[in-house]
């Protein structure tokens, strides 16, 4: 009996291989090239088409920014000056940092004016300013900004002045020429040296922020700051300022820029004007 069904099968097997050979058949399992392996949770392989299974591969990370990486700098640098019934020679430099990311927005500079008139020095001046706007979202038009400003000033009834305040901003404006930004915020000003009361008084800050770009190679920018006071009403500052910018290199990163800058002060102190206006003229070179 075993030696008739041992015989049935080596048959039965011989003649299966005949009938492969016959019809010409690759006998190796092959598998469509538009499907993949894929493990599962029980370790076995199932099989998927390419596009699903690179659809459930997980994203890779974003990589971390640097807060120190994506700086444009500035350096500016006028120099003015008039001869004839009056000698006067007025230089301007200044220094500028600006940052600009998805979430923030961050800008930093300080900046140095001094006017000699008839041999006599007229106007001694520096200030730095930082500013910061936190961005909600890439599509919110509203976000969070803070400011400070350290000013010194030999012409004034202070020689130096702190000022700050945060509040949150909203942009009115936003495509790839044109941003128009608005801010309201609360904070103080803090003046010393000469005839500074040494004491801290609580303003306002009402803003607006404008830049447009009119072609590739100009630009004109403006702001402006309106200050209530919030404890000597209905006394305020104002500060503002607005120019524009021709870039002469490109290689070079060599730009002209003109403008006006004034500060306003409706109690400015016994023998000074409320208004202090300055004209400038200076070469800027980006890096």
């Amino acid at each position: 009996m075993k030696s008739s069904a041992a015989k049935a099968l080596v048959a039965a097997f011989v003649s299966m291989a005949g009938a492969v050979a016959s019809a010409d058949v690759n006998p190796r399992i092959s598998f469509p090239s538009e499907l993949v392996p894929v493990v599962v949770t029980d370790n076995s392989l199932e099989w998927q088409p390419q596009e699903a299974a690179a659809a459930e591969k997980p994203a890779a990370p974003a990589a971390e920014v640097s807060f120190w990486s994506g700086w444009k700098r500035n350096a500016d640098l006028g120099l003015n000056g008039s001869s004839g019934n009056s000698e006067t020679v007025s230089v301007r430099g200044l220094i500028g940092a600006e940052r600009k990311t998805e979430s923030m927005e961050t800008k930093a500079n300080i900046g140095y004016v001094f006017t000699n008139s008839d041999g006599q020095k007229s106007k001694s001046r520096g200030e730095a300013n930082l500013f910061n706007n936190w961005n909600f979202g890439a599509d919110s038009p509203w976000g969070w900004f803070a400011q400070g400003k350290v000013e010194y000033d030999e012409f004034q009834s202070w020689k130096w002045r702190f000022s700050g305040a945060t509040g949150p901003s909203y942009t009115f404006i936003k495509n790839e020429k044109t941003t128009l930004r608005g801010r309201v915020g609360i904070g103080a000003y803090y003046e010393t040296g000469k005839l500074g009361d040494d004491e801290l008084h609580p303003e306002l800050d009402v803003g607006l922020d404008f830049t447009h770009q009119f072609s590739e190679t100009q630009k004109m920018f403006a702001t402006v700051d309106y200050y209530p006071s919030l404890d000597e009403f209905p006394a305020y500052r104002v500060t503002a300022q607005a120019g524009y910018e021709i870039l002469l290199s490109k290689e070079d990163n060599l730009s002209l820029k003109l403008g006006v800058q004034d500060r306003y002060d409706s109690t400015p102190g016994l023998g000074n004007k409320r208004n202090d206006v300055e004209y400038f003229v200076a070469l800027s070179f980006n890096f």
